[in-house]
């Protein structure tokens, strides 16, 4: 099955893009400053990065903190850790909500506008960002039930699309009138159309190879395995279901790559890699047990993914 060649991407950066040093060089206050430094998206060198990075890695620990809080033998023995936990993350959010409405005249959205700072708090970000910490404050003047408060929790999983929503609009400008296998190519595989939005997908899939690593080698033990049993299940369902995706769109669309270019052995031959095997057999095992019953365990050969992805 023949396929649009790949084109050469577009360059992203305007052409006025600015170093860090140069972008400082040109700022007249401390707000100013402030902004380049930590949030302007068109400096190429600044913190807006790690801070959106940063950000995120939290977010997605307070996910797995929520799911915790709900086996009773984890959250009733750690739970002045929990509520730890809970205060800086309040305390991390409601700082980056109150810098990005401090520095709001400063953003090319809303510096036009008449009110930039009430301009913000109404744009859908900020709802969302203030959503993630109020449920925090407003315990302590409401009376919310237990139950109430962790659903309003969840909210600050919302906080993710600040980041998914501009990676992916760059995917796709990148990504314009090409295939559609061609852009399954460029999320699973390193190239100049892949963006943001590849390094997270890379990302999700290293954290995952890490927690399912960890949940094989604790499951072990009987008197754990015993009390987290279903949940050790639910973990190992996702993780095979998200591996066994990525394995399947590499297959599909690897012979974008010119090395494995003919539709069938060219997928063979990627196949046959040493990567591509310990994908599959990190995968296979899940399946087999289906019918075969813990006659063997292959899972462990998750941890060689990380240091393929780590290259």
């Amino acid at each position: 099955m023949s396929s649009a060649p790949i084109t050469t991407a577009q360059n992203t950066n305007p052409s006025n893009s600015l170093t860090l040093s140069e972008a400082l060089g040109r700022c007249k206050t401390v707000r100013q400053k402030i902004y380049t430094y930590l949030l302007d998206p068109e400096v190429e060198d600044n913190k807006h990065g790690q801070v959106d990075g940063w950000i995120s890695l939290l977010i997605i620990f307070n996910l797995f903190a929520l799911v915790l809080e709900r086996i009773p033998a984890v959250f009733q023995a750690h739970e002045t850790l929990f509520h730890v936990f809970d205060v800086f993350s309040v305390i991390v959010f409601t700082i980056e909500y109150l810098t990005r409405l401090y520095l709001a005249p400063e953003d090319q959205e809303f510096k036009r506008k008449r009110a930039a700072r009430l301009a913000y708090v109404f744009s859908p970000f900020a709802v969302i960002d203030f959503l993630a910490v109020a449920p925090f404050y407003f315990q302590a003047f409401l009376p919310i039930d237990l139950r109430v408060l962790r659903f309003l929790r969840l909210l600050r999983m919302l906080k993710l699309f600040r980041v998914l929503i501009p990676a992916y609009h760059e995917f796709m400008e990148l990504n314009a009138k090409r295939t559609f296998r061609q852009k399954i190519y460029s999320l699973v595989f390193p190239s100049e159309f892949g963006g943001a939005i590849h390094e997270m997908f890379e990302s999700l899939i290293a954290w995952w190879v890490v927690i399912s690593v960890v949940a094989v080698v604790i499951e072990s033990v009987d008197s754990i395995y015993y009390v987290f049993s279903t949940q050790f299940i639910i973990i190992d369902s996702i993780a095979v279901g998200l591996f066994s995706i990525e394995y399947f769109m590499k297959l599909y669309s690897c012979v974008e790559d010119p090395v494995y270019k003919k539709w069938f052995s060219g997928r063979v031959k990627h196949s046959l890699r040493f990567a591509s095997i310990i994908d599959f057999l990190a995968i296979v095992p899940f399946f087999l047990e289906l019918f075969l019953h813990h006659l063997f365990d292959l899972r462990f050969l998750r941890v060689f993914r990380l240091n393929h992805q780590a290259k």
